[in-house]
């Protein structure tokens, strides 16, 4: 059976239509990752493991919010409630031969200590060095995300009280403070309390929203809903073995991105302005009046950070411990030439903001931080050609977690002074 004269001719330009889609997909792909699709291997999904989004914080009576202790449900957390696979009590009595490092933050710092993405460790760097050759280094989590000062000093003062013998106090931060602080101003809670977004959520679990409406439900949906489906469509992107594949998901990872910025900001908006937020706030004492103003903010979120680590590192000392204050990279925040890939992640204008205000006046107190001895980051990832970060709050991949785990190992180093017998 022989096909219409008419049809033949649509049926070559469709195929022609999905073979340019194709090779333009390819081109693509190429341009961002400068190998070929048709050659990339999906990621392999493990049938058990960790689930982070399942991860459920709770409120803290000191530290604000953490996960439950040593739990192996979801996601593995140490004895306090940190991301981390520790079986070890607190406090723990160390062997003579240990060297212990607890290390304090927001998720970046999380992130280094447990070796997200299993690039050479913080772990490895440290047993590394020649100071501690033959000492067995033990490291041990205390950061969270999206954690803030005065988090760290809680944390550090709680373990103090409990007994716990630390050699090095670790502290990794400098984003969330103006990130955290300034999303608090705007839910109308102070800057020095732990992030509103997190006790917002927390606290609707025993406080749930006064006479929500439907619109109310259907928003809460629609942020989870984009949510997930960005994070769906990043997966399939990264797994992409075609062009139009590539194409297809590289789309939706962008309308999703987009819907999820928009809905966010709606959904904010309606919380601050809510009644069910308002006994949130009373229930868990966030309801303080606000003690700095917009003019002042970001100094006085500056001065808050820079209080706090001054006291880490007295109480760190009074211990006999040593402290390290490091200023992590920011993607929103940097000189480095952004590969394709990473322009692609910078769509959130809520970090984007506050960022930029807040490490831009970090910068121009340059002096005061190096008086502390503490030291700045920011822009060791300037002269980087690679993709350094992976998604879109500014996290690193395995090269710039490796980079950023063997500078905080030089600087360790550089404080523990010559190694014996040198």
């Amino acid at each position: 059976m022989s096909l219409p004269k008419n049809v033949l001719p649509w049926i070559i330009s469709a195929a022609l239509c999905l073979l340019a889609a194709e090779l333009l997909g390819a081109a693509l792909y190429y341009r961002d990752t400068k190998s070929l699709v048709y050659f990339n291997q999906p990621k392999a999904t493990p049938a058990k493991g960790p689930v982070l989004e399942n991860f459920k914080r709770r409120l803290h009576p000191y530290f604000g919010y953490t996960g439950p202790y040593a739990s192996r449900d979801f996601v593995e957390t140490n004895g306090l409630g940190f991301l981390q696979f520790q079986r070890r009590p607190i406090p723990f009595v160390p062997e003579p031969n240990d060297f212990v490092v607890f290390v304090f933050g927001g998720s970046v710092a999380a992130r280094l200590a447990t070796n997200s993405q299993e690039g050479t460790s913080l772990l490895q760097t440290l047993q590394g060095l020649p100071q501690l050759a033959g000492k067995n280094v033990v490291l041990y989590n205390v950061a969270q995300g999206p954690g803030k000062q005065p988090q760290q000093l809680m944390e550090l003062a709680f373990l103090i009280a409990l007994g716990q013998h630390i050699d090095l106090v670790l502290n990794i931060d400098g984003t969330l403070e103006f990130v955290a602080g300034m999303s608090n101003f705007q839910y109308g809670v102070d800057p020095i309390f732990p992030p509103a977004a997190i006790l917002q959520a927390i606290g609707n679990e025993f406080a749930p929203i006064e006479n929500a409406s439907e619109d109310y439900y259907e928003l809460a949906y629609g942020v989870t809903h984009a949510r997930a489906e960005s994070k769906r469509y990043a997966l399939l992107l990264d797994d992409s073995t075609s062009g139009i594949a590539y194409i297809k998901n590289r789309v939706f990872k962008a309308i999703y991105d987009r819907s999820l910025e928009r809905k966010l900001a709606t959904y904010n908006e309606t919380i601050a302005k809510g009644k069910g937020w308002e006994g949130v706030r009373k229930r868990l004492g966030l309801d303080m009046p606000l003690t700095t103003s917009k003019e002042r903010i970001v100094e006085d979120i500056f001065d808050t950070w820079l209080r706090c680590s001054d006291q880490m590192k007295n109480m760190a000392n009074s211990i006999g411990a040593k402290y390290l204050h490091v200023v992590h990279p920011n993607m929103y925040y940097s000189k480095k030439v952004y590969t394709e890939a990473e322009k692609a992640l910078m769509i959130l204008p809520e970090i984007r903001l506050p960022s930029t205000a807040g490490l831009a006046f970090m910068e121009s107190r340059a002096e005061i931080l190096e008086s502390r001895g503490i030291v700045s980051a920011l822009a060791m990832f300037d002269d980087m050609p690679d993709t350094i970060y992976n998604d879109t709050t500014g996290h690193v991949n395995k090269l710039g977690e490796t980079m950023l785990a063997e500078l905080v190992a030089r600087e360790v180093g550089s404080r523990l002074g010559r190694p014996p017998g040198k």
